[in-house]
C-alpha cells in the first residue's frame, strides 16, 4: 500500500506534467517539438516508482486534447514503458535511460505522427528526437542533478 508520501509524489508529478504540457502546448505537439515537462523525467531515478506513476498518469491526461487525436491517448504505454527503463537505470546509467526514453518515444511520436498526417517517417522521427533529447537528456538530467543535490542535502539535515 502506497505511504500518504508516496500519494502525494505522485500527484504532484501529474499535476506539473499536465500543466507544463497545456501552458506550453505548441511546442508539446506535432513534427517539431520541444516537450518540457520532459525534464521532469530527470526525478525518477531520484525519487523513483511514485514519480513514473504521476509522469505516466500526467501523459495520460496531458495527451487529451492532443491534436492528434486519440491516438495519443495511447502514448501513456511507451511512457510508461521508458520511465521504467529510467527508474531500472537510476544510479549508475541516468544518461543512458534518459536517452532510451528519448529513443523509444521518439520511435512513437515519429509513428503516430506519420499515421495521422503523413509525415515521412524517418525525417519526423530524426525532429522528435532532436526535441526529445534537448528536453528529457539535457534538462531532465539537469533536473536530475538539481533534485539529487536537494535530496542528500535534506537528508542531512
Amino acid at each position: 500500500m502506497p505511504t500518504t508520501r508516496q500519494l502525494a509524489t505522485t500527484a504532484v508529478m501529474t499535476t506539473l506534467y499536465v500543466v507544463l504540457v497545456q501552458a506550453l502546448g505548441p511546442l508539446s505537439f506535432l513534427q517539431v517539438q520541444v516537450r518540457v515537462a520532459n525534464a521532469l523525467i530527470g526525478v525518477v531515478p531520484v525519487v523513483g516508482a511514485p514519480a513514473v506513476a504521476g509522469l505516466t498518469l500526467g501523459v495520460l491526461i496531458g495527451n487529451v486534447n492532443s491534436p492528434l487525436g486519440p491516438i495519443d491517448l495511447l502514448s501513456f504505454l511507451p511512457s510508461f514503458l521508458g520511465l521504467m527503463i529510467v527508474h531500472k537505470t537510476r544510479g549508475r546509467m541516468v544518461v543512458a535511460g534518459l536517452a532510451a526514453y528519448s529513443l523509444l518515444l521518439s520511435v512513437w511520436v515519429a509513428f503516430m505522427l506519420n499515421v495521422v498526417f503523413g509525415l515521412p517517417y524517418f525525417l519526423t522521427f530524426l525532429y522528435v528526437l532532436g526535441g526529445m533529447v534537448i528536453s528529457t537528456v539535457g534538462l531532465g538530467y539537469l533536473v536530475y542533478v538539481g533534485t539529487d543535490k536537494a535530496i542528500k542535502s535534506w537528508s542531512r539535515r
